[in-house]
């Protein structure tokens, strides 16, 4: 007796395949749920030069989540990964950054993360960016503990959290001691309140996020 087949989930469009010249696959309809190929339910009626940007990101992205996109895709439907571009892309971040990211100034930390992670997951040697790393974070750490987001600016758990990940992620002796842990600690047990939350930084605001952001510290110190 043959097993029965299970139903196919709702909401989630069953997955065809035909065959290409070169070889591979295409899919003729999605696996991927509905939910994430069409629009959302209730749209704001004024439109901006920002929701005309974000309007044609979501029709690029839909197009690769609904397997319609242009090009050779693999058996489930994904384009191959274009490995170069991206090394390229997020090395030239590591560099002299154009007059447009000076709004970002303050989320340095996080640019270095966000490349340096993006980096070793492709298994590039980011060994070479050690030593710029170490200086950049020597000068934007606080004698009081802590990182800021840029030279002279106030510590901040959020982009000392990235600070810390970054010199994890390049790792070296060199890395590891240009964090003051003692200075650090006594920062963080600055930012605790008398309820049991915690402060992004001095007077800063208090959500959930600064309780995840502070536990993980300990462990990578």
């Amino acid at each position: 007796m043959s097993a029965a087949r299970d139903p196919e989930p709702a909401g989630r469009n069953t997955v065809k395949f035909r065959p290409l010249p070169d070889g591979g696959q295409e899919p003729q309809e999605s696996q991927v749920p509905d939910l994430f190929t069409t629009g959302p339910p209730i749209k704001d009626s004024l439109e901006t030069a920002t929701s005309e940007s974000q309007k044609n990101v979501e029709e690029t992205c839909k197009a690769f989540l609904a397997g319609r996109a242009t090009g050779p895709v693999n058996q489930h439907g994904i384009p191959p990964l274009r490995r170069e571009r991206h090394i390229k892309f997020l090395e030239k971040h590591l560099g002299d950054l154009p007059a447009g990211y000076q709004s970002v100034d303050s989320s340095r930390p996080w640019i270095f993360y966000w490349c340096l992670h993006g980096l070793s997951l492709l298994g590039t040697d980011i060994s070479k960016y050690r030593d710029g790393l170490v200086e950049t974070a020597r000068s934007i750490q606080n004698e009081s503990g802590g990182f800021g987001g840029g030279f002279g600016q106030l510590s901040h758990l959020a982009t000392t959290y990235a600070t810390v990940l970054s010199l994890a992620i390049v790792a070296g002796e060199s890395a590891y001691r240009v964090i003051d842990r003692r200075a650090m600690w006594k920062w963080l047990c600055t930012l605790k309140e008398p309820d049991g939350g915690f402060r992004l930084t001095r007077g800063g605001e208090i959500d959930v996020r600064q309780v995840m952001l502070l536990l993980n510290h300990p462990p990578l110190l």
